[in-house]
């Protein structure tokens, strides 16, 4: 009994030397959620609606055709504006920490849903010249946060830009008047990609550093725990 005794006292002092302390962020996860939620904050008594978010002017072909009917010719989109956000979140299933010998990052995912543009066009179609309001309702926006601190300067920087939509099939157009050819376009947007994405291209522009920075600024970065 004392040998086997003797035995597990060895293999208890191995184990026990052989244990490296880890190096770790301390609180990493409530960071990035205080961030975004300082971030939504200044989002919403800034930036919610208006010229702070632009969707730019243009003039897209069109051609289509569908259950008897075909639409060709052009489409000008003016005067767009976001209408509406119906809520902001950070979605925490899209978090990730990397902790480097330079630098440390933080990211995850915000998720803006039902974000509603509005837009009045005019159509120059075989069939149809008129001009009208397009109401387009996305499901959902997404935007990476992510966050990053230098070790050698303690500099604190990040970035939230908009990646992309969630899905075509989560778009919800609402068009007057409400004849063939107005559903038509509202149905070209969300199967035909060329004439979709020139919507989508100012959204990519869309630039939240500076708010980003006052989060930054007042919210400080993680410690880090050398020896736990």
């Amino acid at each position: 009994m004392k040998a086997v005794g003797t035995f597990f006292a060895v293999i208890f002092f191995i184990t026990w030397n052989n244990v490296q302390p880890a190096v770790v962020l301390i609180e990493p996860r409530m960071y990035i959620q205080k961030i975004a939620k300082r971030v939504v904050e200044l989002l919403e008594s800034r930036y919610l609606t208006g010229p702070d978010l632009p969707i730019d002017n243009y003039t897209s072909p069109i051609e289509l055709s569908s259950y008897g009917i075909t639409i060709s010719g052009n489409v000008s989109f003016h005067s767009a504006f976001v209408a509406k956000i119906g809520s902001m979140e950070l979605n925490m299933q899209q978090y990730r920490e990397a902790l480097l010998s330079t630098e440390v990052q933080i990211d995850a995912t915000m998720q803006w849903r039902n974000v509603a543009t509005a837009m009045d066009f005019y159509a120059d179609l075989d069939g149809f010249q008129g001009s009208g309001t397009l109401m387009v309702t996305y499901g959902h926006f997404d935007l990476p946060l992510k966050t990053k601190r230098i070790f050698e300067t303690g500099e604190v920087s990040g970035s939230l830009l908009f990646q992309s939509i969630s899905s075509i099939n989560d778009i919800i157009i609402v068009g007057h008047p409400n004849n063939a050819h107005v559903q038509m376009m509202a149905r070209a947007i969300t199967t035909n990609f060329d004439f979709r994405d020139k919507m989508l291209e100012p959204f990519r522009r869309w630039n939240f550093l500076n708010i980003l920075n006052v989060a930054l600024s007042e919210i400080p970065f993680p410690e880090i725990c050398y020896n736990c």
